[in-house]
């Protein structure tokens, strides 16, 4: 199993494809297996690497609460392992988050920036803190974890998605076949992180070139946020995928890809 230790922990890290590396940074609770689906259209023009952030997947879970600065300091780590000087970054969700502190604290290591489905301050921190607890709370107790994967679908796809039973059915059981939940402490851990992240006033200060992505019906970090995000790093744009929700790239996979393939590729 690749293993990088660093900063005083252990990491579970992937590496697929050639070419310019690219790091694909998870969102809250994930891990390198979010990104199976994007894997075939990357590999074959990237050197792509993935890893499971601390308090997921097979990485460590030290007690938290993390930040989002630290967490992107855990990234520069592992590019620091697979010998990668510099490189494409690709956040979604936390991983976005994580994907500005990593492009403002070290900005020599990140080629260009890719922010799906992201914010840069959460509009109402006790609302995200409230979802979060929700989620660790009823994992904590056992509730059924069909049900639980169920009601965090409603977040993260359209009603259009949710409405198509089948593909619904075939989302709820690759969820439930996933071995590697976040234990509870770390997905707490993890959401701290996300609550309290702010970099709206140093947004300014980022210079890669950078591509923010949301869906259109996105409920969890909506247009606005992403517009804001957009218009606060000097010439980033802003792609909104129509018919898309918070897992847009999932949703929209074809447009997602095109557009991320497109900005990657240029310049």
């Amino acid at each position: 199993m690749p293993i990088a230790h660093a900063n005083g922990i252990d990491f579970y890290f992937e590496e697929a494809g050639n070419g310019p590396p690219l790091l694909l940074l998870n969102g809250e609770g994930g891990n390198t297996q979010d990104w199976a689906s994007l894997l075939p259209a990357l590999t074959g023009r990237f050197r792509v690497v993935t890893f499971d952030a601390r308090g997921a997947g097979r990485s460590s879970a030290p007690p938290g609460p993390y930040t989002t600065r630290q967490l992107a300091d855990d990234a520069v780590a592992v590019l620091d392992h697979v010998g990668a000087a510099r490189a494409h970054v690709v956040g979604m969700w936390l991983g976005g988050m994580i994907a500005q502190e990593l492009a403002l604290a070290h900005p020599d290591r990140v080629d260009r920036l890719a922010l799906v489905a992201t914010h840069a301050r959460p509009a109402s921190p006790a609302l995200w803190d409230a979802w979060t607890t929700f989620f660790v709370q009823a994992q904590e107790r056992g509730l059924d974890r069909a049900g639980l994967v169920l009601w965090f679908m409603a977040w993260m796809f359209t009603p259009a998605f949710m409405a198509r039973h089948e593909q619904v059915q075939e989302a709820v059981a690759g969820w439930l076949d996933d071995p590697l939940v976040a234990p509870t402490h770390g997905r707490a851990a993890q959401g701290a992180a996300a609550s309290a992240h702010d970099t709206l006033d140093r947004l300014r200060l980022i210079a890669a070139p950078t591509l923010v992505v949301v869906g259109d019906q996105d409920i969890l970090t909506p247009v606005a946020a992403a517009r804001e995000l957009a218009e606060g790093i000097p010439g980033a744009r802003l792609q909104v995928l129509e018919g898309g929700g918070h897992l847009a790239l999932i949703e929209c996979a074809e447009a997602f890809t095109d557009a991320l393939l497109t900005f990657l590729s240029s310049g």
